[in-house]
Formats: structure tokens, sequence, C-alpha cells
């Protein structure tokens, strides 16, 4: 039942939302590659058959993109009316989950806490996959949760298509389903006796996608887990890179911290510290509801930070920890010992003062912005060079000129998506990312009309001897146009 104090809860989510989504960038994690390949499939619908068009990503949520950008060819903007909208569609699942947990008046005040999460406003105003995700993951729960309590196959069966579609929508599913089934069939007392046959349905529908997916790649492609090679290599290459630069103590104490502060940006500061609160007491005097919830929430990072811990081949980025923290949301408000009208107000307070901290840390005395601190936030912006530079291209590039842009703290990708270069005519995409001896050979072998370096020690304006002293410059990107 959708109550006015439900209803003010919905418009507050809505109102920032739409506050923020005029400011936000496609910038970090996967929103600039997936918004490029959507936008590549418009232009190319014959790509969308091959699926490595995808690359490491989950199909669906590109494949959703791809009206929005028809509809509005300015990707920048069009790629993001998918998670705007997942992101106010999900409060309407997350209640339901919530009141199924901890009752009516304690769901509203994780659903407050989830309008005023820093890093669902991020999901749900720009091109990132979590927004949609979390949608489906939710509504999967919460008819999973309906289904045990109710004995209905039919729930089942929804639970488990929802629960196929976020396992191609993102592969942390792959972890948190089968650990949800399996908790499931062990938690079997009176209050959750359901037959193994309709956890069967369950399990077979939530296969359907992902086995359509890996019989695709394997026929088309050659290869079933092509994705997963490109996961593994990406976050191995990431671990290594701060392991060398942190030490193997620092290196692994900073991936806690990471964790820890993510999950703060997740749920704010006070929902954090309640579910903290009441994990500690542990999980048997959880709900048995609740238990699964848990296991489903805090599966895959858990996983994730073992790889780290003990193999040091996972990096984690803030974004992970925001469909696990916003499960665990019912949770915080069930350990709360506070009347909830305060509690509302401290974590308005915590996301407001949470957002500036980290917009002051990512940006004061720094010649960019630190994309570390500025993840975690509610609004991430292009660093001023940056958008000068896709200003410049937008305006000055014609039509099929190939670019090829120094991919200077992967801020390419994100400069090429906001200066309307598609993914085809991307060089250091789809060819090289590394110049040959001189600008002249590197101009010719790869067919780029502008190439562009980031003037720094290593750096492609210092490194290729005949790079012209004078030209176009944006900050420290330094373009060469013929």
């Amino acid at each position: 039942m959708l109550t006015p104090r439900v209803w003010l809860i919905l418009g507050l989510a809505l109102a920032l939302r739409a506050a923020l989504f005029p400011f936000a960038e496609n910038k970090h994690g996967d929103a600039p590659m997936r918004a490029l390949i959507a936008e590549r499939m418009v232009l190319d619908p014959a790509s969308a058959a091959d699926p490595r068009t995808y690359c490491q990503f989950g199909p669906l949520h590109t494949a959703l993109m791809r009206p929005f950008v028809a509809a509005d060819p300015l990707a920048p903007r069009s790629t993001r009316y998918l998670s705007l909208l997942a992101g106010i569609a999900v409060f309407f699942p997350f209640l339901a989950l919530a009141e199924q947990l901890v009752g009516r008046p304690r769901a509203a005040l994780a659903a407050f806490a989830l309008a005023v999460s820093p890093l669902h406003l991020q999901a749900s105003t720009t091109a990132s996959s979590e927004a949609l995700y979390l949608l489906l993951f939710v509504g999967a729960l919460e008819r999973l949760l309906a289904g045990l309590d109710g004995g209905r196959a039919r729930d089942f069966a929804v639970a488990g298509l929802l629960a196929s579609l976020a396992a191609v929508t993102r592969y942390d599913a792959w972890l948190a389903l089968p650990l949800l089934v399996l908790a499931a069939a062990l938690l079997r007392p009176e209050a959750l006796r359901a037959p193994f046959r309709k956890l069967a349905v369950f399990s077979a529908a939530a296969a359907l996608c992902p086995l359509i997916w890996l019989v695709w790649g394997a026929r088309v492609g050659g290869d079933a887990l092509f994705f997963a090679h490109y996961i593994s290599a990406d976050h191995t290459g990431l671990a290594a890179t701060a392991l060398a630069r942190y030490g193997p103590v620092l290196g692994r104490l900073r991936q806690l911290g990471i964790w820890a502060l993510a999950f703060v940006a997740a749920m704010t500061l006070p929902g954090a510290v309640l579910a903290g609160v009441a994990l500690r007491r542990g999980l048997r005097p959880l709900s048995r509801p609740m238990r699964l919830v848990v296991v489903a929430a805090l599966g895959p990072p858990a996983i994730y930070l073992l790889r780290g811990l003990l193999f040091g081949s996972f990096e984690p980025l803030a974004r992970f920890a925001l469909v696990p923290g916003a499960l665990l949301l019912p949770l915080a408000v069930s350990a709360l010992p506070a009347p909830p009208a305060r509690v509302r107000a401290f974590q308005l307070g915590a996301l407001a003062m949470f957002s500036v901290a980290v917009w002051l840390v990512a940006t004061v005395g720094r010649e960019r912005i630190w994309a570390g601190a500025e993840s975690m936030g509610a609004l991430t912006r292009l660093d001023g060079e940056d958008r000068a530079l896709a200003r410049y291209l937008r305006a000055h590039r014609p039509p099929g000129a190939p670019v090829m842009i120094e991919p200077h703290v992967f801020a390419d990708i994100a400069i090429e998506h906001a200066g309307g270069v598609p993914w085809t005519e991307a060089v250091s995409l789809i060819v090289t990312r590394e110049p040959r001896a001189t600008v002249a050979e590197t101009l010719r072998a790869t067919g780029a009309q502008f190439l562009v370096g980031y003037d720094q020690d290593g750096g492609w304006p210092r490194r290729l001897p005949d790079w012209p002293a004078h030209g176009v410059r944006f900050g420290r990107w330094r373009v060469v146009a013929r």
C-alpha cells in the first residue's frame, strides 16, 4: 500500500535524480563503454548479432539502451534514460521486499535510505548497469520470498525469470543465485518449507537466459566464456598495478578500505553502521527470509574480497557495493534504536556531508579529479580539460574521421563517448592503444585524422619526437589534426 509517507519518499527519490540528471556524465566504471556499444549497435545493427560486440558486459542492459539512443541521437544523454527509469521503478519491488522482511513502517525507512544513497543516485543518472540490475534482482528476491512463504509455483517461475534477466545484465548474479538457491534449500523448517521441485522451477527459469548467452557465444564466437576471460584479465591487471604501487600489505589493506567506504556510499553512514550492528549479532537472531537476503547480498562481495586478499587477482570498484548495500538496508533498519524521524534526518544529512566530502577530496588541490573518491559520490563529471576536448571533437571532427586518444587513466573512453566518436572510429579501442615511433608513422598506420596525447612524462607528446610544438591544446591534452 502506497501511504502518503511512501509517496513523499518516491517524490524525494524522483526529485533528487531529476535534479542530478542534467549534470551527470558517463565517466566511471562501465558507463561510457556500455554507451559506446549501444551507440555502435544503433549505427550498425548487424553488429548486435556478434556476442563479442558486447565485450565483457551482460547483453541485456546494452540491448535495452538501443531504443533510447535511436530516439535521441545525443548518446551522452540518451544512454542514461534507462538507468533513470530503472532507478525510480526499483522502489516498488524494494518496498514490497522490505515490507516482507521488516514490516511496513521500517520498509519506508529502508526506501528512504535508498532514495538518498549516493551510489544509487550515481547509478540512476549514468549509463552504468547497476540500476537495471538492482531492479531485476530485487524483483527476483521479492517474488522468491513470496514463493517460499506461500508455496505458489508461479511466484518461483516469475522470480526465476527476473533472476535470469538479471544474470544477463551483470555477472554478479552468477555468484549470488547459486548461493541463494543453496541457502533456500538448506533453510527448510516449517516457515520456509518449499518443495525442492519448486526451487528447481526457480533454478531452471534463472538458468534460461545465461544458457542461451553461453550457447550463442560458443556457436558464433567459438568461446562460450569469452566475457569471463575479458573480466579476469581486466581485474588481474588492475589488481597487479595496485599491488605494484602500494605493496602486498598496504595494497590488501587498501581493498578493505575501498569496500568499507563503498558500503557507506551505497547505504549512507547510518545505514552501514546499523547493518554492521545487526550482522555483529550473528545470523541466528535473523528471520530466515532475512538470512537469504544477507546471503544473496554478501556472497559475491565476499568472493571478490577473498580473491583480492588471497590471490591479488581482483580490484574492487565502488559501484560493486551498490546492490549488496541496497539489499542490506532492510537489515539495517531492523537494528534501529532511534525514532525513525531522527534517523531520516541523519540519513539526509549524511548524504549531503558524504557527497560534499568525497567531492572535496576528489578535487581540492588536484590538477585532475581523483576518480577513486569521485566514484563514491552522487555526481560524476568529466574533468574540465576532458570536457573541452570532447566539445572540440564534437564540433570539428568530420563524420567518419577516426580519432586516436592516448589512454590516460581510461579517460579516452569517456572523451570519445562525450565527443560523439563512435566505437568504430575510436582507434585506441578497435586498432591499438599504442602509437608508432613518430606522429607521422602513427597517423599513416592507423588512419587517424586526429591524434590526441597527454602532455606529461611518458605521454605521447613527449615520447614522439615529431610532435608539433604548437597546436590545439586543452589543459594537458594536445591535438594533432590533419
